[in-house]
């Protein structure tokens, strides 16, 4: 009976260690996640979500030390961080690098630590991704700490969350918060470079023989006002690349764009007269409207009357010629035109066709 009792109890050692099970984690701690992109570069936090549990007043200073007194197991002494959350170590994941708090960090994934303080928070990204807690923390591989300022907050709250917030075309800030404490650190990202060196990686492979994805680069950085050289060329590819290079309207109509970010206005203007003859009458009266908003007055007024040569007598060419007319100066003309726009309007457009009529005849612009 005794060699049987002894083999009950070896048995278990024999066996494979078990893997994890999926059950609620222990204490409450509810596990999150948040993630975000700034420009095209993803920030990711996981974490566990512990709950104040009516421990107001008692949290920072009690239940989260403050600076570096969690304990510390290979220490044998209070000399560890806070793990910013519960259970597992607290990870942020950068995508590309990064500036921290003006300070480098390179892509990658750090455990996420935090030494509180009333006055100030020392951020720490540290190596030790795979950590519980802090228990066996080591400053020797932390990879950046920063110092910011803890914000007291006016409402209590109850489970602790992480939140991405102020978020701008090339940084965010991000908070921790809990019971009536914020802690905010900014993360600034290169999106210019970033976006850049991708587009031209994706340029050089399969994407990059679709028209359509020139044009969208192209647009991008003319809208941006920035790279315009390269958009250009981008923009050439799109209309008459090899093999796939299409020469249609919006085409054409985007590397002609590109020529007037340049200043190339007379290239400009000789490019998008190859594509005005198979223009719909939307597109001419579009690019009308855009001359116009450009102040090219003299274009517009040259670009509707093709319009009309081409379209007739018909409320989108009328209406057109009315403004242009109007924006040359030439009220008498522009009259005219409004005129016959409003025998023509749908019921809908009659009271703005109206309204322009009495600034023309008061002798003012409409534009």
């Amino acid at each position: 009976m005794k060699k049987i009792i002894l083999l009950a109890f070896a048995i278990p050692s024999l066996l494979p260690a078990p893997a994890q099970m999926d059950i609620p984690p222990d204490g409450g701690n509810t596990t999150a996640m948040v993630s975000e992109e700034v420009g095209i570069s993803s920030i990711t936090i996981k974490y566990h979500r512990p709950a104040v549990k009516g421990r107001e007043g008692k949290i920072w200073g009690g239940v989260v030390p403050w600076g570096f007194n969690a304990y510390n197991m290979s220490a044998g002494k209070p000399a560890s961080p806070w793990r910013a959350g519960a259970n597992e170590a607290t990870t942020i994941s950068f995508e590309h690098d990064v500036k921290v708090e003006g300070n480098d960090l390179k892509a990658g994934t750090y455990a996420l630590y935090m030494a509180m303080g009333k006055d100030t928070v020392t951020v720490i990204f540290s190596k030790e991704t795979e950590a519980w807690g802090t228990f066996f923390y080591q400053p020797e591989n932390d990879v950046l700490r920063v110092r910011v300022k803890p914000v007291v907050l006016d409402r209590s709250v109850e489970r602790l969350k992480y939140e991405f917030t102020d978020q701008q075309e090339k940084s965010c800030v991000l908070t921790l918060q809990w019971e009536k404490m914020l802690i905010p650190f900014k993360v600034e990202v290169d999106v210019d470079n970033i976006v850049l060196n991708r587009i031209r990686e994706q340029l050089i492979g399969p994407k990059g023989f679709a028209s359509g994805n020139l044009v969208q680069v192209s647009w991008y950085y003319f809208k941006k006002n920035t790279n315009l050289e390269e958009a250009l060329g981008w923009a050439k590819r799109a209309v008459s690349g090899q093999p796939f290079g299409q020469s249609n309207f919006e085409t054409v109509k985007m590397l002609a764009l590109g020529y007037e970010k340049l200043n190339r206005i007379q290239q400009a203007d000789s490019v998008m007269n190859t594509a005005l003859p198979y223009a719909t009458l939307s597109q001419y009266s579009n690019y009308g409207r855009s001359l116009l908003s450009a102040k090219r007055n003299e274009r517009a007024l040259e670009v509707m009357l093709g319009a009309r040569e081409k379209f007739g007598d018909v409320y989108a060419v009328n209406n057109g010629l009315c403004y242009a007319y109007s924006a040359t100066g030439d009220y008498k003309k522009a009259l005219q035109y409004a005129n016959k726009a409003l025998d023509q309007a749908t019921a809908q457009a009659k009271a703005t066709v109206l309204s322009n009529i009495e600034k023309l005849k008061a002798g003012k612009d409409i534009n």
